[in-house]
């Protein structure tokens, strides 16, 4: 191979890069996009779900502080908020582990780093179950149906956005909720509403229209 030879060769191989270059940072510029109008699209469901709910909508600018007042809206106890972030916290302790251990070359920050990322899998699926309590004490104070609670778990930004809009929705904070979402959570007549205007009803007929229900 002579030196024009060489230098196609390696001209064609820079071109080869700059191009795969440009692909790789063309998609990290959509993901960030996309990152981007997910964060704006959340913020603003639900600042339209706390003004619903008697809150100040700016609040749902604040990180952390929007998903406290979550677990206060559905009149959770205020600790449901640590079990969410759990797996956060364990996640960001096992990458300081992780990082320590390639610096510092110590089995014992391995092992911490196994024992947290063994304890992440628990705290995952107890932030799952967080939200579920979550969603169905929400449910209840809007008076839906259990299938709310599922499509609530499932697709929280839209169903927050749905009930912050919907003229038909009104949050209801009187209506009795357990403080642990299902564990606890009663099955009474004090949980029976009235299907015609959707008072609550503790008898047998509703206080509001007198329509019977039991």
């Amino acid at each position: 191979m002579d030196y024009s030879e060489l230098s196609e060769a390696l001209n064609s191989t820079d071109g080869s890069a700059e191009a795969a270059l440009a692909v790789v940072g063309v998609f990290l510029v959509f993901i960030l996009v996309v990152c981007l109008l997910a964060a704006i699209f959340k913020v603003i469901t639900r600042w339209v779900f706390f003004k619903k709910c008697g809150e100040e909508g700016w609040k749902a600018l604040i990180p952390v502080y929007n998903d406290y007042l979550l677990v206060k809206i559905a009149g959770l106890n205020w600790w449901w908020i640590l079990i969410i972030y759990a797996g956060a916290i364990l996640s960001i302790m096992q990458s300081t582990f992780n990082t320590m251990q390639n610096l510092d070359n110590t089995s014992s920050y391995t092992a911490l780093a196994l024992l947290v990322s063994f304890l992440n899998v628990f705290a995952s699926f107890a932030a799952l179950f967080a939200r579920i309590n979550q969603s169905y004490n929400i449910t209840k104070r809007f008076k839906k149906t259990g299938a709310y609670t599922v499509l609530l778990v499932l697709f929280e930004p839209i169903m927050l956005l749905v009930l912050g809009l919907s003229k038909n929705e009104e949050y209801d904070s009187s209506v009795e909720v357990s403080p642990n979402g299902l564990i606890g959570a009663k099955t009474s007549k004090a949980s029976v509403y009235c299907p015609d205007c959707g008072t609550q009803v503790k008898e047998d007929f509703c206080p509001k229209c007198g329509k019977k229900v039991r």
